[in-house]
């Protein structure tokens, strides 16, 4: 399973988030069959549940409903990866989130982008996603691994892109010298992210999961 930490989020977020675990909460994926995420949680209505929250859209902060359903389907990808099974189709943000490492998210768009996975294993697995306490937790059970083998995951950060000039935009609405920041700058990111084999406490192997790339955007 996996956790991450929403407490700092607007309610309306929270309430997406919360609602998005509930619906892909007591979800069983028999072997051989593929889970796609869009079909779980869309649409991203008020009538399925969801409220205005922010999101990203083009490099900006953007008022959307549903804004925080990547959360969602990021605690599941890494969710997903530490039960070892198929990723079949995942796609990072354009701009960097603040809860999981770089290469670690796996945003969706309605109509687009999904986060699908397969289930790879004998036996069907079954998901439970939940909210508490300011976390959302994501848990899948299913076959369990040998005892002797374990698996971690890091980030590496292959490269840093600084943003460029401040976009200004001239409100003749106020007074000279007055100024307002109203998206703070984002540094931009290559990110690799490695799955870390052990077996009987030693290190077998690492494989490549994703090279991720995160645009930087300028402040506005």
């Amino acid at each position: 399973g996996y956790s991450t930490d929403y407490s700092s989020s607007s309610s309306n977020r929270i309430a997406n988030i919360a609602n998005g675990a509930s619906l892909v909460d007591e979800t069983v994926v028999y072997p051989g069959d593929t889970f796609s995420f869009l079909n779980h949680v869309t649409p991203f209505t008020a009538a399925n549940g969801y409220y205005q929250a922010t999101g990203y859209s083009g490099g900006r902060v953007v008022p959307s409903t549903g804004g925080g359903i990547w959360q969602v389907s990021s605690t599941m990808y890494n969710a997903v990866l530490r039960a070892e099974l198929e990723v079949v189709e995942r796609s990072n943000h354009g701009l960097t989130v603040g809860y999981v490492p770089l290469g670690a998210d796996a945003t969706v768009a309605e109509g687009g982008v999904d986060f699908r996975f397969r289930n790879n294993l004998d036996a069907p697995v079954y998901i439970e996603a939940y909210t508490y306490g300011g976390q959302i937790y994501v848990n899948i059970y299913g076959q369990t691994r040998a005892s002797n083998r374990s698996i971690e995951f890091t980030s590496v950060t292959d490269k840093t892109i600084k943003p460029g000039d401040d976009v200004i935009t001239k409100d003749d609405t106020q007074p000279e010298g007055w100024q307002e920041v109203t998206q703070s700058a984002h540094d931009g990111y290559v990110a690799s992210f490695y799955k870390k084999i052990y077996v009987d406490g030693s290190l077998q192997d690492t494989v490549w999961i994703n090279t991720s790339y995160y645009s930087a955007s300028p402040r506005y």
